[in-house]
């Protein structure tokens, strides 16, 4: 993607505006007028999985992978403003943004409709483009008054992750047969300014390996918690079901020996079943 001439003073000030809220809002998203024949995504999370802990310079990181998965008729496809600025995004500071959007299609590819997706911000690490705000990760507990089954409202956070950011690109393919994969293609190859996605019936998986996939435990004490997952938290994405974006699975932390153990114990239902065990086992 090409440098251009700097945003405006707006233009900044929106990208901002976009970029930011509370993740309360992530099912909350106001949908346009969409013409007939738009085809939405529909993006789910598998449960988190290869859960491991690591020791750091004396802190200890829980590391887990994720995996994307688009279930809906339509791609999630995004193109960057093709502007860059730097920015701030939820108190990180980035210093090259650019604004994103949401392009909705129809069965015939063409784009029908349009809707802000917050930034697109230039990982130097990586030498590609990241969509802000695709995932939030949480380790909590019930507090006083807390249903003990509903990790998605317990109130006690013991170690909070900012909004991921994350490139999106098909990697594996959820569907069973050669034709069904004929009738879905691969559309989404690389990480770019200008355009990423993930098509319909694809997947973009993230190992525990990779950067900001962990969330520091050194202080939080043996015990059962929850480690939950919240895909698009600030309701960048127009999707076809916008209550379906939140996994968790449930563990046990020990520390009986010099290295701290992390036991699985439970997760979130299997609806669809390729919530569990796609990339692997939870």
């Amino acid at each position: 993607m090409k440098r251009t001439s700097v945003m405006s003073a707006a233009a900044v000030a929106a990208l901002l505006v976009v970029a930011g809220g509370a993740a309360a809002r992530a099912h909350d998203v106001e949908v346009p007028d969409l013409p007939a024949g738009a085809l939405l995504p529909d993006v789910i999370e598998e449960v988190p999985h290869h859960l491991q802990i690591q020791n750091a310079q004396q802190r200890e990181w829980l590391r887990f992978s994720t995996t994307h998965i688009n279930i809906g008729e339509g791609n999630l496809q995004i193109r960057g403003g093709g502007q860059v600025e730097p920015c701030e995004i939820d108190g990180q500071a980035y210093p090259e943004c650019t604004i994103a959007t949401q392009e909705i299609l129809d069965a015939n590819g063409q784009i029908v409709a349009t809707h802000d997706a917050g930034a697109a911000v230039f990982h130097p690490e990586h030498n590609h483009w990241h969509q802000s705000g695709v995932a939030l990760f949480d380790i909590r507990s019930a507090g006083p008054g807390d249903d003990p089954a509903d990790p998605a409202n317990m109130s006690v956070i013991w170690s909070e992750g900012v909004k991921i950011t994350f490139c999106f690109v098909d990697i594996e393919f959820i569907g069973e047969t050669g034709t069904l994969k004929k009738a879905k293609p691969r559309t989404y190859f690389e990480c770019n300014g200008d355009l990423q996605g993930l098509a319909s019936w694809w997947a973009d998986s993230y190992h525990q390996s990779t950067p900001l996939q962990e969330l520091d435990v050194t202080d939080i004490p043996d015990g059962e918690y929850y480690l939950t997952h919240l895909a698009d938290p600030d309701g960048h994405w127009i999707e076809s079901d916008e209550t379906n974006n939140f996994t968790w699975v449930k563990f046990r932390l020990t520390r009986t020996s010099a290295n701290a153990k992390v036991e699985v114990l439970d997760h979130s239902p299997c609806v669809p079943q390729v919530i569990c065990g796609f990339g692997g086992n939870p």
